[in-house]
């Protein structure tokens, strides 16, 4: 599902004009736009427009790189840096600097679909011009600043390469602050087709069936480096905002809240088909913390609202909740983050 361009004009948060920078609803504000002023860069290529600059400027930051893909040429991240008079008096928490990927764009010569494909095969990690390429471009900002000032931000698939991009730096001991809009999260759900309840005591303890099947197919050493994986995350918390009515990223909050039978028949079987291969990974979603954030429209559904609830625009333009935001004028609840994960 595709977003639109935006005009900061006409729907960009024009009220922020001094961000609170250790108030949440404020951020999750300024990392949606930025995210948007990505998906603009890449319209406005395409069209060989100037771009809408008021995305990113308006926070007070400078585009410093644009991250291209160099299979089909598009523009599918920034590297953004903050740029403020007095940057000495900024708290903490501010980000010197902000990398956003955007998600799909519909286009003849985007490799957008064909990557979206790769998330839910498990295969995006093996992406050398999006994956690894952005990747690269993380770990040379890094050599700029601490982790603790750079943001890591992304909607949908943008989120898939930015959830990818977090842990692998994560494993690294360098724990990025992560903005997930929309997160992808699609699966085959097999609790209907669990009936033995011997089957489901079995499967409890989901380490120790985890850890018997890769034993039996391929070592003691493979279940070693995916717990070793999933441990150094332990520290890595990210952000993960989802609309329950979005078929997209909903799966989320089944996974991180109820934690089902499903999730770990899942977790099972990626593990053991990890097994088999040179370089086994974690699946995608597994992590274990997170902030979560969920939005609902309470309107009937139809096609326009699965659009709107994957939509990107709702996270800033949703904005009665927080200080220093204005009533919306979309029939969006956002509820506040709750932690999710193991404690």
């Amino acid at each position: 599902m595709a977003v639109q361009r935006e005009d900061f004009e006409h729907t960009g948060p024009k009220q922020l004009t001094d961000v609170d920078w250790t108030n949440d609803h404020h951020l999750r504000a300024v990392a949606a736009s930025l995210v948007q002023g990505a998906y603009n860069l890449e319209f406005d290529h395409q069209d060989s427009q100037d771009p809408q600059v008021r995305w990113w400027h308006f926070f007070h930051f400078e585009l410093k790189r644009k991250l291209i893909d160099d299979k089909d040429s598009s523009i599918y991240g920034v590297v953004y840096e903050i740029k403020c008079t007095n940057p000495n008096h900024l708290p903490k928490s501010t980000p010197k600097f902000v990398i956003a990927f955007r998600g799909t764009i519909l286009s003849t010569k985007s490799r957008d679909m064909k990557l979206n494909m790769k998330v839910f095969a498990g295969k995006l990690h093996k992406d050398k011009s999006r994956f690894k390429h952005a990747l690269e471009a993380v770990k040379a900002v890094v050599q700029e600043a601490w982790p603790a000032n750079i943001w890591l931000v992304g909607h949908s698939l943008g989120s898939a390469i930015a959830m990818l991009v977090g842990k692998s730096m994560a494993q690294e001991g360098k724990n990025l602050k992560t903005f997930l809009f929309n997160p992808p999260f699609l699966r085959y759900s097999v609790s209907k087709n669990i009936k033995n309840p011997t089957l489901k005591d079995g499967i409890r303890s989901t380490k120790n069936v985890i850890k018997a099947g890769i034993s039996f197919v391929g070592g003691d050493h493979l279940w070693q480096e995916l717990y070793d994986q999933f441990n150094a995350l332990s520290y890595w918390i990210p952000n993960l905002f989802v609309n329950k009515d979005d078929p997209i990223c909903s799966e989320n909050i089944d996974h991180f809240r109820n934690r089902k039978i499903e999730d770990e028949m899942r977790s099972i079987r990626s593990a053991i088909k990890a097994a088999f291969v040179k370089d086994p990974q974690l699946p995608i979603y597994l992590l274990p913390k997170a902030y979560l954030t969920i939005s609902k429209n309470s309107s009937s559904l139809n096609i326009c609202k699965v659009l709107e609830a994957h939509g990107l625009k709702q996270w800033w333009y949703q904005m009665s909740i927080g200080p220093g935001f204005a009533n919306s004028s979309t029939e969006v609840l956002i509820d506040d983050a709750i932690p999710v994960g193991e404690p």
